[in-house]
């Protein structure tokens, strides 16, 4: 059992990065949705690091999600009608109870 399904409002879908034979011998990557999911998308204040003397933004969201093993931050996550997309930064299962996920996201222009 997760998070209570009324705190779930939206829909969303994880990507995974592939190679696909283009057919002529090469390879072409494309981003292959996975299955989508229920989540509560929150704005973070702005979390910024300094590094090589340049201010960074790292995250800009935390998606609040029920247990789902496969998601890794090598992902990405698309909003339902495919206007926002977003890096996964980090991944926190608390208490490792695999009863719910933290993502933290970085927005995607």
């Amino acid at each position: 059992m997760g998070i209570s399904s009324g705190l779930l409002i939206e829909t969303f879908t994880p990507q995974t990065l592939t190679e696909t034979d283009d057919g002529m011998g090469g390879t072409v990557t494309t981003w292959a949705d996975g299955t989508a999911f229920r989540g509560r998308l929150s704005s973070l204040p702005v979390a910024e690091r300094m590094s090589a003397d340049k201010l960074t933004v790292y995250a800009s969201h935390k998606l609040f999600c029920d247990y789902a093993s496969g998601l890794t931050e090598d992902d990405r996550i698309r909003n339902s009608d495919s206007t926002r997309y977003f890096q996964i930064v980090g991944i926190v299962n608390p208490s490792n109870s695999n009863h719910h996920l933290e993502l933290t996201l970085l927005e995607i222009d």
